[in-house]
């Protein structure tokens, strides 16, 4: 990934997602207007909802713990 330095950071207003031909698209409208269009594998986005998922159990053990 890139530097920090090089990287902007959006507030997501809404997001929709798409399946077309061989790849998924993921389009974004953040919070200031900015609209952005991802387009990732099957694979990249396993791979993100794993991590996902990590984060989000880990955030659930955390709750049930206090």
């Amino acid at each position: 990934m890139a530097d920090k330095s090089d990287v902007t950071t959006y507030t997501v207003k809404q997001a929709l997602a798409a399946q077309v031909a061989d790849h998924i698209e993921i389009a974004i409208e953040a919070q200031d207007g900015t609209k952005l269009k991802l387009v990732a594998t099957a694979d990249q986005l396993d791979a993100l909802v794993g991590d996902l998922e990590t984060i989000l159990d880990a955030d659930d053990a955390e709750g049930e713990a206090a």
